[in-house]
């Protein structure tokens, strides 16, 4: 498969997980709600509120894909080897680099709603640093 429909549906996929992390985390808040979310379900209704927040996410996750797709294609002209369980040790490695730092991110953030998206970085290597190569071999 082509690396750059690979990271497309990566990324694809990548936007469903995260739209589940994103919205368990506000049916969670739903709960016992912070005042800007009160003020925001006062307003419209919580599909409204979610359903555009949702789109614009699985959306940029896709997109996000296709970026790591050329990347990949890219990168992957020089000599790639396999490692890792994957067939480009150094792309995974990157890609491990970038979520580490953003997990790092996500945990000094704090808030209630750190506990749901904390593995938001994890799946973002798992998809993109196993899943996108070895989907492009």
């Amino acid at each position: 498969m082509s690396s750059i429909i690979a990271g497309v549906l990566t990324g694809a996929l990548m936007g469903l997980f995260f739209d589940f992390l994103a919205i368990q985390a506000l049916l969670g808040l739903r709960k016992d709600p912070p005042r800007w979310l009160q003020n925001a379900l006062k307003q419209v209704t919580f599909f409204k509120f979610v359903m555009p927040m949702a789109l614009f996410t699985h959306s940029s996750w896709t997109f996000a894909g296709l970026f790591a797709g050329v990347a990949y294609s890219l990168a992957e002209g020089d000599n790639p080897t396999s490692g890792l369980g994957s067939p480009f040790v150094g792309f995974t490695i990157g890609v491990l680099v970038l979520a580490s730092i953003c997990l790092a991110a996500t945990a000094l953030a704090g808030g209630r709603v750190r506990g749901w998206m904390m593995p938001a970085p994890v799946l973002f290597a798992v998809t993109f640093g196993w899943v996108l190569p070895i989907l492009s071999d």
